[in-house]
């Protein structure tokens, strides 16, 4: 079986979902390949001892951003294809057909370098954008079968930006399997009018032997609150920020340190905020931290706080992997009612989910687990359970292979 893996970028470290999906494959001796628009150079080193196997694997289709030089390459490229006796390959410009797609010319450029892969019997597409994409290089004979998976962002933020229901109308008529990451954005996707009988829940998964479980129990230091994010509007940061200041404020003999790790265009803002709410000595933004030290820190740690909220411009989460990794580790987890994370956190009995931007539920959730350790224990043991038997990576990996082998 091949199977080609469509994400934007390969290798991405902020999306450790598609390298595992990439790497589960090759373990599982499947061929596969991957089609991606770039990478990032620093993240291959993620892959650890896949890097060899995976370098002559991935295929770049680098769109020129300015439109003169995209417009010679991708006539460049018909030219070669014509002195080739490939006239088939003009198909990829029929805007009648493709639309924005050919007439921005990103599908000849995607469609070139597909044809340098050949024709695979899956291509899984990562992301709604690029399932469009996708829709399209199997009419072009690309594919057999077509298998998108929405994360989330994919959904809300396009939907808020453009009003029509029609955005993924290729992907609902040509994908086989859509493949939504949570119950949540199964029902907006059939609410688009997304084919009930090929849209399936998968779950991502991750790697939780990697996740050393460590009970969390009383000891005479102060608090330790951890959250490992981007700083983005979604995240919420802002809540937790001000929810640990007025813990400090109200209940002085609560003693904590928050550790915040990650960059974002919204760093500088956040900075300013913990400078004007006086809480810079129980609060250190790290930044972006090498693998090693991230993992110190959150073995370290008693508590994970992630208030995600629905951004401006519509953007959500779908299950976010930092709230897995965290309960993978034993730790309880303080979230929010928002997109998929009810599915994931379990509210009492692996963590706590309050509404959204809702700052005084959040730092009364944080006195809360503070003057109660005996609890942590219980809540970090059914974390843990919750993660091994519905987002272990392997468990999802057998099963879409399987779902693969059922299309074909």
């Amino acid at each position: 079986m091949r199977v080609c893996v469509m994400p934007s970028m390969f290798p991405m470290t902020s999306q450790t979902f598609v390298m595992q999906h990439v790497t589960g494959l090759l373990d599982s001796d499947i061929d596969v390949s991957v089609l991606a628009h770039r990478g990032m150079d620093a993240a291959w080193e993620s892959l650890g001892s896949y890097q060899k196997a995976l370098k002559s694997r991935v295929w770049y289709y680098q769109v020129p951003s300015k439109k003169i030089g995209r417009f010679k390459g991708a006539l460049s490229r018909s030219m070669h294809h014509l002195a080739q006796k490939n006239p088939s390959y003009l198909r990829s410009w029929n805007i009648f057909r493709f639309g924005k797609s050919s007439l921005n010319l990103n599908l000849p450029y995607i469609y070139n370098t597909a044809l340098d892969i050949q024709p695979v019997d899956v291509l899984h597409c990562h992301f709604g954008h690029n399932g469009v994409f996708g829709a399209y290089l199997k009419k072009l004979g690309f594919a057999k079968k077509l298998v998108v998976t929405f994360h989330g962002h994919d959904v809300s933020a396009a939907l808020q930006a453009n009003t029509s229901k029609n955005i993924y109308k290729p992907v609902f008529e040509e994908a086989d399997l859509i493949l939504p990451v949570s119950e949540f954005w199964k029902n907006k996707l059939l609410d688009m009018g997304a084919p009930e009988s090929r849209v399936f829940v998968h779950r991502v998964g991750i790697d939780v032997n990697r996740f050393n479980y460590r009970e969390r129990v009383a000891s005479p230091r102060p608090l330790r609150i951890i959250t490992t994010a981007r700083l983005v509007e979604k995240k919420g940061l802002s809540y937790a920020i001000q929810a640990v200041a007025q813990v400090k404020k109200n209940h002085p003999g609560i003693k904590f340190h928050y550790d915040i790790i990650g960059e974002g265009p919204l760093l500088e803002e956040i900075e300013n905020l913990v400078t004007s709410l006086e809480v810079t000595d129980c609060i250190k933004l790290h930044g972006a931290l090498p693998h090693g030290e991230v993992q110190k820190l959150l073995a370290d740690a008693d508590v994970f706080i992630l208030p995600s909220i629905k951004a401006k411009n519509g953007d959500q989460e779908g299950i976010p992997v930092s709230l897995m990794e965290a309960m993978a580790s034993g730790m309880p987890v303080l979230s929010t009612l928002h997109s998929g994370i009810p599915e994931l956190v379990d509210h009492g009995v692996s963590g706590y989910l309050v509404p959204e931007r809702d700052v005084t539920e959040l730092a009364k959730k944080i006195v809360h687990l503070a003057q109660r350790p005996e609890s942590w224990s219980a809540l970090g043991r059914a974390g843990r359970a919750r993660v091994e038997q519905d987002y272990n990576k392997d468990h999802q990996n057998t099963h879409l292979i399987n779902m693969y082998r059922k299309l074909l």
